[in-house]
């Protein structure tokens, strides 16, 4: 019986995993680097006096979006190690987050406020400047929108995914496994013992 064509293949979900995770990552680190730095240059030139220049960073314009990013990166570190329905939230809360991000980005607001503020620190009195937006401003677009998708990712597969650490776990007990003699115990009986509150170095 073949699959619909809009059917996922669970190998294909579990593959995912791994991208998914560094595309999240990357994004987040990337979306804090570009609000830690200017998104936008004012330029004041007057004949006869020197250059004047003031910036202002992504953390001035649009600090939600900075304190967001590290939402972002502390919430991908957490879908490691979780499971099930949280980590599912988890994506969800990612890609709220990045959605706000996202708009923060492209409607920051108070720059004019910050970069008149600047210039006048620096001897500007009025008049005319030149204003450049910066690559890093662009930066946290494009992160938000890879931290979007990712969570989206998260959210739809995140249940699909595997667990870190479920290997190590320590064998559940089974009531019903039979006693053996203490040199017969493997680690597996062992570990069954201790769950149980018993002694395993001690016949039954």
């Amino acid at each position: 019986m073949r699959s619909g064509a809009g059917t996922t293949r669970p190998s294909s979900v579990r593959h995912l995993y791994g991208p998914t995770l560094a595309v999240g990552l990357l994004g987040a680190f990337g979306a804090i680097a570009g609000a830690a730095h200017p998104w936008v240059r004012a330029t004041s030139t007057v004949p006869g006096l020197p250059t004047i220049h003031a910036s202002a960073t992504g953390a001035d314009l649009a600090p939600l979006a900075s304190a967001l990013g590290v939402v972002v990166l502390g919430a991908f570190g957490a879908v490691v190690a979780t499971r099930g329905w949280v980590r599912r939230s988890l994506g969800a809360a990612v890609l709220v987050a990045s959605v706000v991000i996202f708009v923060s980005a492209v409607h920051p607001g108070g720059a004019t406020d910050v970069l008149t503020s600047g210039l006048s620190a620096k001897g500007w009195s009025g008049g005319g400047y030149r204003t450049s937006t910066e690559v890093w401003r662009w930066l946290v677009l494009a992160c938000s929108v890879a931290t979007a998708l990712a969570g989206a990712a998260t959210t739809r597969y995140g249940d699909q995914w595997a667990v870190m650490g479920s290997r190590y776990d320590a064998p559940r007990a089974t009531l019903t496994s039979p006693e053996k003699p203490a040199e017969e115990l493997t680690e597996t009986d062992v570990w069954q013992a201790i769950d149980q509150g018993r002694d395993p170095t001690q016949a039954p």
